[in-house]
């Protein structure tokens, strides 16, 4: 884990280092902003001129979120492609009656990389991020530790959690849906609507059917294990449900298709180049469900 932990901080820099040829972006904090943020600045309070208008908009540093989701994407494609085969290797994992304690060296490594990838991105989103969709952000990641940190610990529950990683199959089309967003990419263009239907296809199965399936698990099997991992477990999968339900209806409604009353709106300017985000904070835009990401 901790040699997970170290190539995914060091990817993070050269990803940074290649994409803007720097590896440090400017922090931007939500909390500063006030209502009278206008007054402010005609007043010369310079720590304002980094605030947003809302809670709700993407912050100025696009930058530091698009390097951000481009590890994230890698580890994706890493994660979930690596889930898919270990399902498909070795069945015993997704079987009901053996999901707690089979075991196989080769799942078991990706338990390990996903757990130095998640305590890497922590830690990278509470140095750079600062806003309230920290709070979120910061009860996801503690969830996943938990779940990874119980299956290291114990040697059991190695299935259930593999099979919970199969959601990083639709994460790479979550991830490529935000980046196609920081870039500018026409939302009625053809690629992006690809993306994005293959994002919503691969959400019901991968996110919504799987967490169905390991609802089912839990509460079929909840009496033949101990209390204290039956716990755990139900925490762990109730608030990944929550989690995901909250995160389909964001989708439903980012791609329109709970009316357009519901749609998410961006504001009337056109997005910036990622190269002159850093030097103007006022043109910012409404955040999109790709943003949102669990």
């Amino acid at each position: 884990m901790a040699l997970s932990f170290t190539c995914f901080r060091v990817l993070q820099f050269v990803v940074r280092w290649y994409l803007f040829g720097k590896c440090t972006f400017r922090t931007f904090s939500y909390f500063g902003w006030r209502p009278n943020g206008n007054d402010n600045l005609q007043r010369g309070e310079a720590g304002d001129i980094r605030s947003s208008q809302s809670l709700l908009i993407v912050p100025p540093n696009k930058k530091w979120r698009t390097s951000n989701e481009a590890v994230s994407l890698i580890h994706s494609v890493l994660s979930g492609l690596w889930a898919l085969y270990a399902c498909l290797a070795y069945p015993q994992l997704v079987e009901k009656d053996t999901m707690v304690s089979y075991w196989t060296p080769f799942a078991y490594h990706l338990i390990l990389l996903s757990g130095g990838y998640t305590i890497h991105d922590l830690i990278d989103l509470l140095i750079n991020e600062h806003s309230l969709r920290i709070l979120e952000l910061f009860f996801h990641h503690v969830i996943v530790l938990v779940a990874f940190g119980t299956t290291l610990f114990t040697g059991l529950f190695l299935g259930v959690v593999v099979l919970g990683l199969l959601m990083e199959l639709n994460s790479i089309f979550l991830h490529s849906r935000s980046l196609m967003n920081l870039y500018g990419v026409d939302k009625t263009s053809t690629q992006f609507r690809i993306v994005a239907l293959l994002n919503i296809v691969t959400f019901m199965v991968f996110r919504m059917a799987v967490s169905a399936f390991l609802l089912y698990w839990q509460v079929s099997t909840v009496w033949r294990i101990n209390i204290s991992y039956a716990v755990i477990t139900f925490i762990v999968i109730a608030s990944l449900t929550i989690t995901n339900t909250v995160l389909c209806y964001r989708v439903l409604a980012a791609d329109g298709l709970l009316g357009k009353s519901r749609a998410r709106l961006r504001s009337s300017t056109k997005s910036e180049p990622l190269d002159n985000c850093e030097s103007n904070a006022t043109n910012a835009h409404l955040v999109d469900v790709g943003d949102l990401e669990l």
